[in-house]
């Protein structure tokens, strides 16, 4: 779910920033905001969709070897997208921000 809400959050955030006139053409630092926290976006939806197939698989076949395998592979790559969220939001959120 909060990957759900992350989404539609970040969804919400490229169309006020486009609405406003802060599209990704407009500068280097937007492009690359645009790039990166859409591709961190993106990784994010394909995580949602491989969950909504493990939790299918689990029903099906239950905690076979494979589908243990397979949730541990799932595991290591939600955790890396929320190590690679902290490095993301550190330098484009908190280190965007001047006293």
């Amino acid at each position: 779910m909060l990957g759900a809400a992350f989404l539609t959050l970040e969804i919400r955030e490229f169309a006020a920033m486009i609405a406003a006139g802060a599209g990704p053409q407009r500068s280097a630092f937007l492009s690359a905001f645009f790039a990166l926290v859409g591709c961190h976006g993106l990784h994010v939806g394909i995580g949602l969709i491989w969950l909504v197939v493990m939790m299918a698989q689990v029903a099906a076949k239950g905690f076979a070897a494979t589908v243990e395998r397979r949730l541990l592979c799932f595991s290591l790559f939600w955790h890396a997208l929320d190590i690679i969220w902290v490095g993301l939001f550190t330098v484009v959120y908190l280190m965007g921000v001047s006293p």
